[in-house]
């Protein structure tokens, strides 16, 4: 196998702004970052901050990771416009502000490629999203893409795909059922469908990603994953696992329309552009997850 050459380690700036810094991922960047000698500036819909309406303090910031979005699927079929006002607009929004700054950004996104997907999907695959979060942050990738070309603007996509790991909102897959694994009065596990199979990466890992596009030359899009999948019934076995106990399980028979069933990432043009590569195993992870859901001391 030809070694990969790998870029030197990215320099960080002083300062760094974030948008969602308060969000499952958010919070784990903005920590790895002061933990690394770089002051955080957040900007959060939960701290006060509309990205539709506000100027962002880009004052002394060396780069800016965009997070910031209406992120729970069942809430865009609910209210698709707000889905797409909110995280396509106000992308174009810190975009310009980017632009007038000249601040280098990374925008976060999600898995576009829809139910027709190879599996592997690499970054060339057309791009077919089967639920308004989706679209909405593929016209985001668009808007990126457009001021990257005809601005000269540095800007970095990133395709994200099943994240997880410890403080996660319990609305997700994962911390579902790690929390019916770990409670001692669930008798048994019970999920919609077991069979769906997802790309999962821990989110120390798209830490790791976000960190590798610091100094990255702008305009690239990848995918940030594992490189391979599990069903939702692999899970729940991982969960029980790191639970230290064994449950019965079952799935409901509950398919969703429209779903997915297998997802795998080529994550391969992203680690020949950085290096970068996922350190988290499957179970390691989903070890995290039910270990910081025990009371402090157990």
């Amino acid at each position: 196998m030809t070694a990969i050459a790998r870029p030197p380690a990215p320099s960080l700036p002083s300062r760094i702004f974030v948008t969602g810094h308060t969000g499952f991922i958010g919070r784990h960047l903005s920590a790895r970052l002061e933990a690394l000698g770089t002051e955080v500036v957040g900007f959060s819909g939960s701290t006060g901050g509309n990205l539709l309406t506000d100027d962002l303090p880009l004052a002394g910031a060396g780069h800016v990771f965009h997070l910031a979005a209406l992120t729970f699927v069942p809430d865009g079929w609910a209210d698709p416009a707000r889905i797409l006002h909110v995280n396509t607009h106000g992308t174009v929004r810190v975009l310009d502000q980017c632009r007038r700054a000249g601040v280098p950004l990374t925008f976060l996104s999600t898995f576009v490629y829809g139910a027709g997907a190879p599996v592997p999907v690499s970054e060339s695959f057309p791009p077919a999203p089967n639920n308004p979060y989706a679209y909405s942050k593929l016209a985001a990738e668009e808007a990126c893409r457009f001021f990257a070309r005809t601005f000269g603007m540095d800007v970095t996509i990133l395709r994200l795909f099943n994240a997880y790991g410890p403080g996660q909102s319990g609305n997700f897959l994962v911390p579902t059922i790690a929390r019916q694994a770990a409670d001692p009065e669930v008798a048994e596990i019970v999920v919609a469908d077991l069979d769906p199979r997802r790309d999962f990466i821990h989110v120390d890992d798209v830490v790791n990603a976000m960190i590798c596009t610091l100094g990255l030359p702008g305009g690239g899009t990848f995918n940030v994953a594992s490189g391979a999948s599990h069903s939702v019934g692999d899970v729940i076995e991982a969960c029980l696992r790191a639970a230290g106990t064994t449950k019965p399980f079952r799935g409901r028979g509950e398919r969703r329309a429209n779903e997915v069933m297998d997802v795998v990432a080529d994550i391969s043009a992203f680690t020949a552009a950085t290096g970068w590569q996922p350190q988290t195993g499957f179970d390691a992870g989903m070890k995290s997850v039910v270990e910081a859901l025990r009371p402090p001391g157990s």
